[in-house]
């Protein structure tokens, strides 16, 4: 069936919130005096690419499709939020001060996005296996 769930369009602005906010609001630390980057550059870098892949995933929900490929991209945004969430501090080192802007910032506001996205996918998921 190629019904539409609430989900299929909160997903997308979810995906848009978190890689416009990574681009503008809770960017990581900017350059060091010498012009260098500090780890946490990188970690909103990678966090950029998997916003972006994520906005991707999310917008193809928009196209009809049977729920059985929705799932598979309910699953792959599930899988690409986990990560996010692992990247900031895990996978990548930030600065070493809790009170630098990517300890308190870009981390909290990318794993509460994160989160978000990976609930509404599984409830997304669960409506559609219903169905089907």
């Amino acid at each position: 069936m190629k019904r539409f769930t609430v989900c299929d369009f909160i997903l997308p602005v979810l995906a848009l919130a978190l890689l416009l906010g990574l681009l503008f609001v809770f960017s990581p630390c900017g350059p060091k005096e010498d012009g260098g980057w500090m780890t946490c550059h990188w970690a909103g870098q990678t966090l950029k690419g998997i916003a972006s892949l994520e906005l991707v995933l999310t917008l193809l929900h928009l196209i009809p499709a049977p729920d059985q490929r929705k799932i598979g991209l309910d699953f792959a945004l599930i899988g690409t939020a986990v990560l996010a969430v692992c990247v900031p501090g895990h996978l990548i080192n930030l600065c070493m001060m809790a009170d630098m802007r990517c300890r308190s910032v870009m981390t909290p506001a990318v794993t509460v996005l994160s989160v978000l996205l990976i609930v509404l996918s599984l409830l997304d998921f669960l409506a559609r296996r219903k169905r089907a």
